[in-house]
């Protein structure tokens, strides 16, 4: 089920954000897949991905207190670099700005291709390190180590050879309760802006 034509969408910044980031991956759930979440943080992206496939299971190296357990949606303590999953488990693996957390995302990627079954598909999503919005931030202010668009494109490049690449533009301003419309329409125009592409916020693989 796609929820970003749902009412809603709009009145809450953060859902907002996290659908579109879904959304712009182009991918088409059938509905009835199983779904590894790898660096699921707080579990809330794991809840919209369930609304989506059969069954979704989140992981991420320390538990949330944010994490609610319903049917079809179950949370583990895991290291996505050492799955604890047996080989061919997941119909779709989704990973959103995890890899660069990681201490070897080549490992993380090896494993994700690993637990996924014959023709499944991965689901990457990083931040751009050389976005104008998280350079400064993210990567300078908070030392994340976000990726280049062609470093990324390399580490997923060696691991799923057919990837499919793109990038789109999303963010969320905590706090910011009006004008979220305004807000996608101005993200959608950028990404129809020649010379924003490159500095997109977010680069993504599909497999």
């Amino acid at each position: 089920m796609n929820t970003s034509g749902e009412s809603g969408v709009f009145a809450n910044g953060e859902l907002r954000y996290r659908v579109r980031c879904i959304d712009k991956l182009g991918y088409a759930f059938r509905g009835d897949e199983t779904l590894l979440d790898a660096g699921c943080g707080d579990g809330g992206v794991a809840q919209l991905l369930r609304q989506r496939v059969g069954e979704v299971v989140g992981v991420d190296v320390e538990a949330s207190a944010a994490w609610r357990e319903e049917p079809g949606l179950t949370f583990a303590v895991a290291d996505a670099e050492q799955l604890p999953f047996a080989t061919a488990s997941f119909d779709v693996v989704h990973s959103k700005d995890s890899l660069h957390h990681m201490e070897s995302p080549e490992r993380a990627l090896v494993e994700y291709r690993r637990v996924l079954k014959r023709n499944g598909s991965a689901l990457i999503v990083e931040a751009n390190r050389y976005n104008p919005i998280f350079y400064p931030h993210m990567t300078r202010a908070l030392g994340h180590e976000h990726f280049s668009r062609r470093r990324f494109r390399a580490l997923v490049s060696a691991v799923f050879p057919d990837a499919r690449f793109g990038a789109f533009e999303a963010h969320y301003v905590p706090g910011l309760k009006r004008s979220l419309v305004l807000q996608q329409l101005v993200e959608e125009a950028v990404e129809r802006f020649p010379p924003a592409r490159r500095l997109l916020s977010y680069n993504f693989a599909v497999t």
